[in-house]
């Protein structure tokens, strides 16, 4: 059980905040279920909660120091655990093995009460797609707090289908979804990227299926799989519309191997990242030339076979930028649909028509 425990600590304790002015939100509140023990954290963004299958002998709750739990139970032997609560000091006792510890906690009454959805709307996704979904999303959120609401990935949800979308203002990345079943609704919400981020570690094992619910007062979404929770509050403001910046159309669609094009341009953009990290990419009738160059570090030119249909094309991004699209695109194959070296560049899988990444380009000289 130790092993099992201190997984579920480790997960939960990402939720701790290192900047908290309030002590209690540096504990974790451990509180016996039906299902066994719930372990939950905030810093009153975002908050996780796990419950660890357990034998419950007493029922009981009690805050305990995140850091300090958590590093304990990671370093004991995989033997049985037994954790009990004295109510008088809430002083928590732990025996494992050689050894017997007490460690000092805090009432459960300090807790901030975790917000509830009050029967809000709510809809299932596929637990893997959506997993997939944030990852494809998260890239293009952007990290700059000036601008919040960029922060943030927008949930467009119609009906059952549901579309995923953010942008730091070079790049746009759209998901969409399907879900599986729930109340036919419509809303848009904005939910912190660095929340979602928390999903793939929070449900792993956790089922395949994934639970959406939006609170009432909208301002609190939760999500849910299997025995495990993660809750954000939501981002206000408006997000910008983003379809405009889609492009209608294209004069050259390049397609090219994924798993290739992402060595070379690994290999080619260690010669841009001294610079302004500009890879320069050429398409011709059947090869792709990619080339960067930082006059205090020298150059790299790079040719591959690829599939380029329409007009000869020469055009600049930011390496990082599209190297970040083809690690989360998916497929064998990837498209690059360009109309000029001034238009942003679409970028998508051709067997997957749910996932788009577009991609400004930087006016460089040629």
């Amino acid at each position: 059980m130790p092993v099992q425990l201190a997984a579920a600590l480790q997960i939960v304790s990402r939720a701790i905040s290192t900047r908290s002015t309030l002590p209690i939100l540096n504990n974790i509140l451990l509180e016996t279920t039906p299902q066994g023990l719930a372990l939950t954290a905030t810093n009153l963004e975002v908050g996780i909660r796990k419950v660890v299958p357990v034998e419950v002998l007493e029922e009981g709750s009690v805050t305990a120091p995140a850091r300090l739990l958590t590093e304990f139970v990671a370093s004991l032997p995989d033997q049985l655990l037994e954790l009990v609560v004295d109510p008088a000091n809430q002083t928590i006792n732990l025996r494992c093995g050689r050894y017997d510890t007490n460690i000092k906690g805090i009432e459960a009454d300090e807790f901030p009460p975790g917000p509830r959805p009050d029967d809000g709307d709510s809809l299932h996704l596929d637990l893997a797609e959506m997993l997939e979904a944030v990852e494809q999303t998260m890239v293009a959120a952007s990290t700059d707090e000036a601008r919040p609401v960029l922060t943030g990935i927008l949930l467009q949800i119609e009906g059952k289908e549901v579309t995923m979308a953010s942008t730091d203002g070079h790049r746009l990345a759209i998901r969409k979804l399907t879900s599986r079943s729930g109340a036919e609704i419509t809303e848009s919400l904005i939910v912190p990227a660095r929340s979602l981020a928390e999903l793939a570690r929070a449900f792993k094992g956790e089922g395949d299926s994934i639970e959406i619910l939006i609170a009432k007062g909208r301002n609190q979404v939760f999500f849910r799989a299997g025995t495990s929770e993660v809750t954000s509050r939501l981002i206000d403001g408006n997000y910008p519309n983003y379809a405009q910046v889609i492009p209608a159309k294209s004069s050259t669609i390049i397609t090219a191997p994924t798993s290739e094009l992402t060595q070379v341009l690994k290999s080619v953009s260690l010669f841009a990242r001294d610079g302004a990290n500009v890879i320069r990419m050429k398409g011709g009738e059947k090869d792709l030339t990619l080339s960067a160059n930082t006059n205090e570090v020298g150059d790299s030119r790079a040719e591959m076979n690829a599939d380029v249909d329409g007009t000869s094309v020469q055009v600049a991004f930011n390496a990082k930028y599209l190297l970040d699209a083809l690690t989360v695109i998916g497929g064998d194959q990837v498209e690059i649909k360009l109309d000029g070296p001034l238009s942003p560049g679409l970028i998508s899988a051709p067997a997957d028509g749910n996932y788009i990444y577009v991609i400004m380009p930087v006016r460089v000289a040629m």
